[in-house]
């Protein structure tokens, strides 16, 4: 579907929206708006094997947060082809603490009530929990994927898809945070959500 300018509040109008489940799917937007289409979000169930999982340790999540920003980073230092569009290498993104907190609350919050969308159950956008975080950003966007175990798998999905991939490479993002969940009782029971951004 396209976006309609005339859908979105102007709160949502300085963004970057990407969407996956073990999803994929992304679009760009900044102030200066760009009306593109979502791709269609790709899901795959885990492996029943990949059902036992204990909820995340802050040891894990810490572990999980570096090997996606070395994994990004990595992707980023060589041109890429995403879909049929091809873009030069770009700028290693710095974590910060604000994004992965909005990321953290999202992955916790899918997880928790078994639901996968860029929106969450309160109705709050990517853009509301980064600012809620107290994010202030010219620029932002979120992956999120769901059903993959391992950051090499939910990483290869992502560039897979040509709007999450665009989202991975896109100059216009300097910092990133990261977000992981797991519930074995949940449909897709890996969460993971990848907020980007470009500070004010």
């Amino acid at each position: 579907m396209k976006l309609s300018l005339g859908s979105l509040s102007a709160s949502h109008m300085v963004s970057v929206l990407s969407l996956c489940t073990l999803a994929a799917c992304g679009q760009p937007q900044s102030e200066e708006l760009v009306d593109e289409s979502l791709p269609e979000p790709i899901a795959v169930l885990p492996e029943d094997g990949e059902r036992t999982a204990q909820a995340v340790t802050p040891m894990q999540l810490a572990q999980f947060r570096a090997e996606l920003l070395t994994a990004v980073n990595n992707a980023r230092k060589v041109t890429r082809k995403c879909g049929t569009t091809s873009y030069p290498a770009a700028p290693a993104l710095v974590a910060n603490d604000k994004l992965n907190t909005a990321a953290q609350g999202h992955a916790v919050d899918m997880a928790t009530k078994n639901y996968f969308s860029h929106t969450g159950k309160d109705g709050r956008s990517p853009f509301d929990r980064m600012k809620a975080a107290g994010y202030s950003f010219s620029y932002a966007g979120e992956n999120i994927a769901a059903g993959n175990a391992t950051v090499a798998a939910t990483m290869t999905q992502w560039l897979n898809s040509a709007g999450h991939c665009a989202n991975i490479m896109s100059k216009n993002f300097t910092q990133i945070g990261f977000g992981y969940d797991n519930n074995s009782a949940s449909t897709y029971k890996h969460y993971w959500v990848q907020n980007f951004g470009k500070p004010l």
